[in-house]
């Protein structure tokens, strides 16, 4: 199964440089492509919220149908984007090893073109669809975030944006801290007197020596891996150190009590030792779980089995921008597009599953159409 008009495009996407802030090259393009396919396209301002230099980009076509259906990609990627030069090898595509190919997320945002495509081509009645390519979303949700979600009509849709093979879709995603921990000593001469002096450094690896984390249970783990000190001299007691990390859980109470342990934890610590404490604490989203008795896995489910495709509805470990718009009342689930190992030098896009995610974005479009009665 070959698709030239993906392919091309998917080539087109990859090679024009992106990275979260600085999406406006690979913005351009796709306002340009919406246009053509008859979309109203608008742009907010979500990249001043970051620092970024442009905002999101939002395609709306008019339906025949009443009802509105929201597809959502992102169209920034982590760094080391930056001059991607992709590499084909038996169907499989991937970067040529000094960078990471943005499968993730250029991948999903093919597949939402290839489908709208392919669904107005057939010349049915739609109903209104509602096209959202976000900013920022590899730095923090940022185009998400920023969204008045009131500009929607929609109240359920599909962010294309998760790894796994054609079929794969993410009903449910952990919340997110920002975790952290300032810790301020008392400098002495090493040799002389380090007794006089309060070690900031060691106190700071007290505190995560005996820190419950990593997998703290099925759905909740917690990571803390920027170490930093403020003494640069080996003959001064360090005077000054932090670190700082993350916690996650598909579960928003153990989440909360993992972030009040955590304060707990460091504030037994650094008062035993008699150091000085500041906590960094910011909240970046929250979870979400869609019951599959919801239209949007209702949906999925039935335009799976007209492409024969087996579908399955799985939890995933990490955030998207599904978490942002779930939390503020609009319905959505994550699609595979047929990408694995995101975010590395080894990251790679199965072919076939990323055309068929083009036919699924189609299917979905017209199986949510047959829920829509005419206006």
């Amino acid at each position: 199964m070959y698709n030239e008009t993906m392919h091309k495009e998917l080539i087109e996407l990859l090679t024009t440089d992106s990275a979260s802030g600085r999406e406006t090259a690979v913005a351009e393009l796709l306002i340009g492509k919406l246009k053509a396919l008859g979309f109203t396209v608008t742009t907010d301002n979500a990249g001043e919220t970051f620092g970024g230099e442009c905002g999101n980009v939002l395609g709306v076509l008019e339906g025949q149908l009443d009802g509105s259906l929201f597809l959502c990609s992102h169209m920034d990627r982590v760094p080391n984007g930056l001059g991607i030069q992709p590499v084909e090898k038996d169907g499989i595509l991937y970067s040529d090893g000094t960078t990471i190919l943005a499968a993730d997320d250029i991948s999903g945002v093919c597949a939402i073109l290839e489908g709208l495509r392919r669904a107005l081509s057939t010349g049915k009645p739609l109903p209104r669809l509602e096209v959202y390519f976000t900013v920022g979303e590899e730095a923090g949700l940022y185009g998400a975030k920023a969204t008045d979600v009131s500009i929607f009509h929609s109240r359920m849709g599909y962010i294309f944006d998760s790894p796994g093979r054609v079929g794969r879709f993410v009903t449910a995603a952990p919340g997110r801290y920002q975790l952290g921990a300032e810790i301020t000593g008392l400098a002495a001469h090493a040799g002389n007197e380090p007794e006089k002096g309060i070690d900031a450094a060691k106190i700071m690896c007290d505190m995560l020596s005996s820190l419950k984390q990593g997998r703290l249970d099925p759905v909740t783990t917690s990571n803390f891996p920027i170490l930093s000190t403020g003494t640069k001299a080996p003959n001064v007691v360090c005077d000054f150190a932090s670190f700082s990390g993350e916690a996650r859980s598909r579960d928003t109470r153990t989440l909360e009590e993992y972030v009040a342990y955590f304060e707990a934890h460091c504030r037994q610590v650094a008062e035993e030792k008699g150091a000085g404490l500041k906590l960094i604490k910011k909240q970046g989203f929250l979870p979400f779980r869609i019951p599959e008795s919801d239209e949007p896995v209702v949906v999925a489910k039935a335009a799976c089995a007209k492409l024969g495709l087996s579908a399955s509805f799985e939890a995933g470990g990490g955030g998207m921008d599904a978490n942002i718009f779930n939390a503020r009342g609009m319905a959505t689930i994550g699609v595979a597009t047929g990408y694995s190992k995101n975010h590395t030098k080894s990251e790679q896009l199965i072919l076939e599953d990323f055309y068929k995610s083009g036919e699924l974005a189609q299917v979905l479009i017209e199986t949510f159409a047959e829920r829509c009665g005419s206006k």
